[in-house]
């Protein structure tokens, strides 16, 4: 069984706050900052569904709870979009190394 290159192995986690730290340094999210945003999130709308019930669903906390919604929704689905185009990127970028020899038409 042939051993795997370490370029090719899969990075392992080496803690949440530790990726945290890292990605002030490397471009682009790595999975801590998305676990600590997930969890962000989750604290706002824990507190917002308990003002909710607290203010008798006030308009302002209602507005607040359907933005806060809608910020989460959009980040989300632009995270997925930019993995998704990554993955384009780098699956088109693997038959293109070799590009075709064009024929030459004759005049």
């Amino acid at each position: 069984m042939a051993a795997i290159p370490a370029s090719a192995a899969p990075a392992e986690s080496a803690g949440v706050f530790r990726d945290v730290i890292n990605s002030i340094f490397e471009p682009g999210v790595n999975r801590g900052v998305l676990v600590v945003m997930n969890c962000a999130f989750l604290g706002l709308f824990a507190i917002l569904v308990y003002l909710l019930f607290a203010t008798r669903f006030n308009l302002h906390v209602c507005a607040l709870t359907v933005i806060a919604v809608l910020l989460f929704a959009s980040i989300q689905w632009f995270i997925v979009e930019v993995a998704a185009s990554r993955s384009r990127q780098s699956s088109s970028e693997s038959p293109s190394k070799r590009t075709p020899k064009l024929k030459k038409k004759k005049l």
